[in-house]
Formats: C-alpha cells, sequence, structure tokens
C-alpha cells in the first residue's frame, strides 16, 4: 500500500508541475496558436475582440484569474443596465393613454426596453454561467479556450454596447412622450453631440493608448478614423511585444516560433544575460529574462555584437531600438548595453 501511494503521488506531483506546452500538444491547437501570433505581429482593422488574444501573453498563475476579470466586467455592465431597464420594461407606457400622434413613439419605447431588458437579462446569465464553467479550468486548457472563444464570445461583448445605445434611445423617446417640443429637440440634439463626441474622444484615446485595442472596436467608437500610419506602426509594436511574451508558455513547435532556435541558444541567452546584469543593474531579473530570450529569437549574439559595436556604434544602437524588434530598451539602456559590448573581449 505504501508503495502504491508513493507511486500516487508521484503520478499527482508530475501532473501538478506540468506546463502548457506539456499538457496541449494538439497540432490544431498548435497551429491556431500560430495563427494568432501572427495576427498580433500584424494587426489589421476588422471587428474583433483583441482581449482575448491578449490574455495569451498572460502566464500560467495568473491567466485563469485574468479571463474571469474580464466576463466580470461584461456580467457587471449587463447586471447595471438590467437593473435600471427591469423597471422601465415591466411597467410599459399606456398606450392608450397617449395622444394618437405620439402612439407610434409609446410602442417603440415600450418594444425597445423590453429588448434591452432581455438582451441583458441573457447576457448576465450567460456570462454567469462561462465564469462557472472558468472556474473550474485550469492553465493547461484555458489557452486553448482563449484561443477559440473570440468569435464565440463576441456577441457578449457587442450586446453591452447595443445596450448602451438603447438607454440613449429610451431617454430621448422619453423626452418626445413626455415633454414640449422644445425639451424634446435638445434632449435629442444634445444626447446625439455627447455621444458622438465621447465616441470620437474614446477612438482617438485608444488610437494612441492602445491602438492593438483600436484595431477590434475602431469601428464602433470611431468608424476606423485614427486608424492611421502612427497607430498601425504602434499596433505592429505593441502585438509583436505580446506575441514574444505569449510565445515564451505556448505550446509551440519550434518551426512554429520566430527567431533563431537551435542547440545554443541556451548558452546564448546566457551571456546575453549577463551582458544585460553588468549594463542595466538595476533592472528587474523578469525583465532582464525577457530581453535576453527576444534577443537570442531575433539572432543577436554578444560576440557579433561586440564585433559590430567597435565598427559602427551607431548602428547596434538603431538594432537595438528598431520598430520591427520584439524587446524595447530605451535610450539610456541602448547605450549603457552599447559601453558594455566596447568593453567585452
Amino acid at each position: 500500500m505504501h508503495r502504491l501511494r508513493g507511486k500516487r503521488s508521484a503520478v499527482r506531483g508530475d501532473v501538478a508541475m506540468a506546463t502548457p506546452q506539456e499538457l496541449l500538444t494538439h497540432d490544431s491547437d498548435r497551429q491556431r496558436f500560430h495563427n494568432i501570433l501572427h495576427d498580433l505581429r500584424n494587426p489589421r482593422l476588422r471587428i474583433h475582440n483583441p482581449t482575448t488574444k491578449q490574455l495569451l501573453r498572460v502566464p500560467a498563475e495568473y491567466v485563469v484569474d485574468r479571463t474571469m476579470g474580464m466576463y466580470s466586467n461584461v456580467n457587471l455592465m449587463a447586471a447595471l443596465i438590467l437593473s435600471g431597464v427591469t423597471s422601465v420594461s415591466l411597467t410599459p407606457v399606456d398606450v392608450s393613454s397617449i395622444s394618437a400622434d405620439k402612439r407610434t413613439l409609446a410602442n417603440c419605447f415600450n418594444l425597445l426596453a423590453e429588448l434591452c431588458m432581455t438582451i441583458n437579462a441573457l447576457n448576465v446569465m450567460f456570462t454567469t454561467y462561462i465564469l462557472l464553467a472558468i472556474a473550474a479550468e485550469m492553465p493547461s486548457t484555458i489557452y486553448t479556450f482563449l484561443s477559440k472563444s473570440e468569435g464565440l464570445t463576441f456577441i457578449y461583448f457587442f450586446a453591452t454596447f447595443l445596450s448602451g445605445i438603447l438607454i440613449l434611445v429610451l431617454g430621448v423617446l422619453a423626452q418626445w412622450l413626455h415633454g414640449d417640443a422644445w425639451a424634446a429637440w435638445t434632449a435629442t440634439i444634445a444626447t446625439g453631440t455627447i455621444f458622438l463626441t465621447s465616441a470620437v474622444h474614446y477612438g482617438y484615446l485608444m488610437s494612441v493608448l492602445m491602438p492593438i485595442q483600436y484595431s477590434g472596436w475602431g469601428f464602433f467608437a470611431s468608424l476606423n478614423l485614427f486608424w492611421g500610419k502612427e497607430a498601425k506602426a504602434e499596433a505592429a509594436r505593441q502585438g509583436r511585444i505580446i506575441a514574444s511574451e505569449a510565445e515564451s508558455h505556448l505550446p509551440l513547435e519550434r518551426e512554429y516560433r520566430e527567431g533563431v532556435r537551435d542547440e545554443k541558444l541556451d548558452e546564448v541567452v546566457a551571456d546575453l544575460t549577463k551582458l544585460l546584469h553588468r549594463a542595466l543593474p538595476e533592472a528587474a531579473e523578469e525583465r532582464i529574462s525577457h530581453i535576453s530570450q527576444q534577443m537570442a529569437n531575433e539572432g543577436l549574439v554578444v560576440g557579433v555584437l561586440a564585433n559590430a559595436a567597435r565598427k559602427d556604434a551607431k548602428l547596434i544602437y538603431q538594432v537595438l531600438g528598431g520598430d520591427d524588434v520584439n524587446f524595447e530598451l530605451r535610450r539610456g539602456e541602448r547605450l549603457a548595453v552599447i559601453n558594455e559590448l566596447l568593453e567585452h573581449e
């Protein structure tokens, strides 16, 4: 019995220590991850939810909580809208008490209130079920869930946007039903102006701060108005960083990974880590590890970098800070690395 318990404990230990790379080995999963990483590195302007792809960068110990947080926000927003519109829907306007010229508006008001309540009641119910299901997930399977969920769960995110629009329309209709003409026109113009201003401001905000998010939601915010050259370049830069971080723990075959992968990779990474520790003594260990790994993926080797720095330090400065790299070094950090390379023997 003691031997059997020992074997069972060993098996449990192996499973507990297993990484996503060990547990997810299906070819279709690998191919799907590969396609997602390609999309992140080459962002396109289209209607989608980029957040599910971005969550693939989250380490295994946090990914379940972060995924639950995303759906919890949708669930909470739908619940708040539901609590506000339920009383309106369950006590509809008495059409018979409305003048004949406003009965069409009254019927529209009642219908839209009912639709808004139905949409959000279902949204709350099904996102709650999704949250319950995610609570039972482990990192070994949540990455597959995220890779498949973008199109399948997009409807719940869109429903919150649609519900917000319906609330605005209901407010305007209420003014036309119960207010004077001047108040109704003022409410209509003011609501439309505030909505357009807020949407355009939000679109601009996202295009500057989080352009990779704008690539998916830009149509709803500002009809893709701010998807210019700078936004595209920044979205691609962010996408490369996200993809490289996701690549470090997703179950990918070597041929699916970008950059240099050979039997000497560990040695190259170790040399780069030592170089960065000397050049950037105040940098966090996790950041040093990430940058050295990505530099190795780009084919950057300490010896080659040192020789090139002696010949043309300006070239190395550009190489370490180019728009197409998967790591980020600030200007002063690049200079510190170059100084260390020049002293390298």
